[in-house]
Formats: structure tokens, sequence, C-alpha cells
């Protein structure tokens, strides 16, 4: 493997971390918006299970990854990548009444 590599299995690993820390907490980047006061906490809780969802897959395919073990990045890319258009589908469907047009 090469050092380009494992630089990017830890740089995932470290994302992993911190966006459990962020489903833990409810704080982060993700939880800074400017949604409208009517949908914030709600919007608020779905990005926390998306987190919880997310946190663990990506770290323990970024320690995989880092570790040696190449099938995980692609464990990671199958799930994460989905995952993230189906909240964003979901997030849309759910808040439209409040989205800008």
């Amino acid at each position: 493997m090469g050092d380009m590599n494992k630089m990017m299995a830890a740089f995932m690993a470290i994302i992993g971390v911190f966006v459990l820390y962020s489903a833990i907490t409810g704080k982060g980047p993700a939880f800074k918006n400017d949604y409208p006061k009517a949908m914030k906490e709600d919007a608020d809780k779905m990005m926390r299970k998306f987190c919880w969802i997310i946190g663990p897959i990506v770290t323990v395919t970024g320690v995989l990854d880092y570790m040696g073990y190449s099938w995980a990045y692609w464990v990671s890319l199958a799930t994460v990548m989905p995952a993230i258009i189906v909240y964003m589908i979901l997030f849309r469907k759910r808040f439209k009444k409040y989205l800008k047009k």
C-alpha cells in the first residue's frame, strides 16, 4: 500500500471519529446551518441519526483500509455514497415546504 493510500485511509478514520463525535454531541459543522426554526430541531435529529449510521462505517473501514485490507475501501464506498444520496432524498422530501426553490 502506498503512502498516499495510507494517508487517505487515516484521513477517513479521522473523519469517521469526527462524525461519531457529532452524533454524540449534536455539534459540528453539519449542525451549523440557517434552516428555519420550524424545521431546525427535526433536521438536526435527522442529521444525528445519519451520523450514527455513517460514523461507525467510515471509522471502521478507514482503520481496516489503513491496516491493509483494501476491500474496506470498496465497502465504504458502496455503503457511504448510497447512504448520502438516500439522506439527501429523504431530507428534501421531508422538508420540501421549508426549502427555498
